[in-house]
């Protein structure tokens, strides 16, 4: 963090907002939890008086998207860890520091564009790979497993590819690129499920993850 993002950090947090709530990401501000940040419009205003260009986004979608990867690594982040994102201003990749970005501050993490042997991988699969790599297996009978990498983490598997892409075209953040999404019978047999499934990609993973953790309690 630089001296400029320290002084905004510090402002913020002499009006009461809780900046491990709040990503600073190109000079803006994004509220990844409005109740728990405390960032009140009044806070807003009186913010804006000493940064008048900084911008306070506030998404529900962004929203719901932080909860997510929140509930993903609680257990998985350990404190003062270096994390390694890939620099290539991919969507997946930009999102991936935007939103752990808030945990420099909650566990005083640190987050690199270098590998070294202690750095701790962040993974930008999201939930849609997940479904289709365990679809993939399916139909070609092999067993259904996560495959998970080690010293990796994973803060996307439990969002959306859509919700990445609505929330990136809707900010002013510039990416680089976005899949090309191609299409194959994982894909069809998805869209089929969803059209009868409520969160049947989130049902997916849940019932893996339940008969990995039961076959690990067996053996």
């Amino acid at each position: 963090m630089n001296t400029e993002e320290k002084t905004i950090i510090k402002s913020l947090n002499k009006l009461g907002v809780d900046t491990r709530f709040i990503s600073l990401y190109n000079n803006d501000i994004y509220i990844n939890n409005l109740k728990f940040s405390k960032f009140s419009r009044k806070k807003e205003d009186d913010f804006r008086k000493q940064y008048p260009d900084m911008e306070v986004v506030r998404s529900k979608l962004f929203q719901k998207i932080c909860i997510k990867v929140s509930r993903t690594v609680k257990n998985q982040i350990k404190p003062q860890s270096e994390l390694y994102i890939e620099n290539n201003d991919s969507l997946e990749n930009i999102l991936l520091y935007i939103v752990l970005e808030p945990y420099k501050r909650k566990y005083g993490i640190k987050i690199v564009d270098q590998k070294s042997e202690y750095t701790t991988v962040v993974s930008n699969c999201c939930q849609d790979d997940f479904c289709m790599n365990y679809l993939n297996l399916m139909t070609k009978g092999e067993k259904i497993e996560n495959n998970l990498q080690k010293n990796t983490i994973y803060p996307l598997k439990h969002v959306k590819y859509q919700w990445m892409l609505d929330w990136m075209d809707s900010s002013n953040i510039t990416y680089s690129s976005k899949r090309d999404i191609k299409r194959t019978t994982s894909n069809e047999i998805i869209d089929f499920l969803e059209k009868h499934i409520p969160n049947v990609q989130e049902s997916i993973i849940q019932s893996v993850n339940y008969l990995e953790e039961n076959n690990q309690k067996q053996e």
